[in-house]
């Protein structure tokens, strides 16, 4: 029995060493082909990347692409204001002099009507809010009814310009009509009408008894050479 015993213990002992022999064996052991893994493959990627770029030109290229995106951003941002402004703006032959103006009311009149096709003088510029806050002229002083009679208006009120009264803008030849008839009919003589004679009683006021100062009454006072 003893020998039978020892027997069978050297068998299994040889079968145990063959199957470790065969379990060794079949082990993979690394070889040149063994595949990188793949976070390992991005950053020698990125590592010969830099290798292959010279000093301080991939920087220089980033500072440059930042400064066309930021050119291009201002330039379509001007443009969209430019757009907007210009859409918004519209055609008037009133001075761009108005930021001080109470809402609805014009600061400063350009008195180029487009009722005459040229005008011999240079462009008056009407300054329709500095008259009636530091001179303290109403309203009603310049703008009156059919009859004459001063209108009550304050700042923002629709009216209607001299021209839809007075709409003739050329003399006829030969015409004669008195100082009163002038007025009603033409343009011009109700404009100068108007202007002239409340500054002849300005300078009156102020102690010139022929009213020729300081407010101006001439032609080249209020009409100066281009």
């Amino acid at each position: 029995m003893d020998e039978e015993s020892g027997g069978l213990h050297t068998i299994f002992i040889c079968i145990l060493a063959g199957i470790l022999v065969l379990s060794y064996s079949a082990i993979p052991t690394h070889t040149a082909d063994t595949e990188i893994p793949k976070e390992t493959s991005r950053i020698s990627s990125k590592n010969q990347t830099k290798a292959d770029t010279p000093v301080g030109k991939e920087e220089t290229a980033t500072e440059e692409t930042v400064s066309e995106q930021k050119e291009d951003q201002m330039t379509s941002a001007e443009n969209t204001v430019s757009e907007t402004e210009s859409a918004e703006q519209p055609v008037s032959l009133v001075s761009d002099k108005n930021d001080a103006a109470p809402s609805g009311f014009t600061a400063v009149i350009s008195m180029n009507n487009p009722a005459y096709d040229t005008h011999k003088k240079s462009i008056v510029e009407f300054t329709h809010l500095k008259h009636v806050e530091d001179y303290k002229i109403t309203c009603g002083q310049c703008h009156h009814d059919e009859e004459g009679k001063p209108l009550d208006l304050t700042y923002g009120d629709s009216v209607q310009g001299c021209i839809e009264c007075h709409p003739e803008t050329q003399k006829e030849k030969g015409e004669k009509l008195d100082d009163r008839q002038k007025i009603a009919k033409y343009h011009f003589e109700a404009v100068h009408a108007n202007c002239i004679n409340c500054h002849k009683t300005y300078n009156v006021e102020k102690g010139d008894p022929k009213g020729k100062g300081p407010a101006p009454i001439s032609c080249t006072q209020c009409h100066p050479k281009e």
